[in-house]
């Protein structure tokens, strides 16, 4: 049973998508002019999202709102939903934001309840998720509210929902999450939409069995799917796993691949680390899928790559692959360990549709992560991830525009 449940405001329980750009400039006096854009979110059946805290209220189970707008703000809101919560957290209320837990803490010290992983805070951006990771508390994305699924992949939540519903749900929330993450630390998970973690790359479609987290990222240490990927190098201790969450997952895609080829090793490895893995899914795939690991083959060796930037690997590893297939226009997928900056699957999928390949879908077992290390401004408070006009990431400062204007490339 959830200890408590913390919400963001804009873009989870409301839809304010209308007032985006009113409300990154902060023009607050514009903001309350156009308050009657401010929409709830549709769903097809069950609760809307702006019914969440009162429904989950009415459970007994402590309710805070936290959001980073002014509380003016914040409370025309509420009042205009009958948004039922026992807190509200605004921007006045702390000097830190997020990414910053402070908000939380907050919220958390308001509704009298202890961090835990039982209390989960839910919301549609990475801020959000690193936030409640420093709070010590679980966090859920909404698919509902993200603005960009291939975004959010790399600040990934532990839980992602697609159905304001799914948080009502009597089983243990925990069950939701990534089916590698639970497969990995040999828990049981309930198969849905969010299953897979989602990272469209806007020219393939990319899912992922779970997150991976780098050696420099604080949560590397316990997450069980990161060091089994890392295993799968040099041995095949954890195949079968694989195998048959990888087998799970592909069965929750839409997808009509008849074929199933694995990204192939160096010609330098002598091992294909995904043989076991897929000989261990077979069983759980269609009876029409067929797995093909000799339908790609890698001919060029890359020194350096990992330590290349995302435009030098994209020229770097430029006719690394070939097929000696004419693939007559059927779908594939592909499967690969690790997606970091995509140049690789995005090369094998190029040479696949070359060789008359129709759609290409992509399967890792992982997907990298932004580690989750705190950087100070030089004001002391926290700098956080944010977007210009252009759709161009830099860190900025917590204390954003009213304290400190100081920004860095990210």
């Amino acid at each position: 049973m959830p200890k408590a449940f913390l919400f963001d405001l804009d873009m989870t329980l409301v839809d304010s998508s209308a007032l985006a750009d009113l409300r990154r400039q902060r023009m607050w006096t514009q903001v309350a002019a156009s308050m009657h854009l401010i929409r709830p979110f549709k769903v097809e059946a069950g609760a809307a999202a702006h019914e969440l805290p009162g429904k989950l209220k009415a459970r007994d189970i402590p309710i805070a709102v936290v959001t980073s707008s002014p509380r003016r703000y914040a409370e025309a809101v509420i009042k205009a939903f009958d948004i039922e919560c026992d807190a509200l957290v605004t921007y006045e209320d702390t000097t830190e934001h997020k990414p910053d837990p402070a908000p939380i803490v907050e919220g958390l010290k308001q509704i009298g309840v202890k961090a835990s992983r039982d209390v989960f805070y839910v919301g549609d951006d990475g801020i959000d998720v690193e936030a409640a990771y420093h709070a010590g508390v679980s966090s859920i994305g909404v698919g509902w509210g993200i603005e960009s699924l291939f975004g959010m992949s790399s600040t990934a939540p532990d839980i992602l929902v697609d159905e304001p519903k799914q948080l009502l749900r009597a089983i243990e929330l925990d069950q939701l999450s990534y089916i590698g993450e639970r497969s990995a630390a040999g828990e049981k998970y309930s198969s849905h939409w969010g299953s897979v973690l989602h990272c469209d790359d806007h020219q393939n479609e990319v899912y992922a069995l779970g997150r991976y987290m780098t050696a420099g990222d604080p949560r590397h240490a316990g997450h069980q799917l990161s060091r089994a990927i890392l295993s799968l190098k040099s041995g095949d201790k954890h195949a079968d796993m694989f195998g048959k969450a990888l087998g799970k997952a592909i069965g929750l895609i839409e997808t009509e691949a008849a074929f199933i080829v694995p990204v192939p090793p160096k010609p330098s490895q002598t091992r294909n680390r995904f043989e076991a893995v897929l000989a261990a899914a077979e069983a759980h795939l269609p009876d029409d899928m067929e797995i093909d690991l000799e339908g790609l083959k890698c001919v060029k060796e890359v020194e350096g790559y990992k330590a290349m930037g995302p435009g030098e690997r994209a020229a770097a590893i430029r006719g690394a692959f070939e097929t000696k297939w004419d693939w007559d226009g059927a779908d594939v997928i592909l499967i690969d360990d690790v997606y970091t900056t995509g140049e690789t699957i995005a090369e094998c999928a190029r040479i696949l549709k070359k060789q008359g390949a129709g759609t290409v879908q992509t399967v890792v077992l992982g997907k990298d992560q932004r580690a989750f290390v705190r950087k100070r401004c030089e004001c002391g408070r926290t700098m956080k991830i944010r977007k210009n006009r252009q759709g161009v990431q830099f860190w900025g400062c917590s204390g954003y525009p009213t304290y400190c204007q100081r920004t860095e490339d990210l």
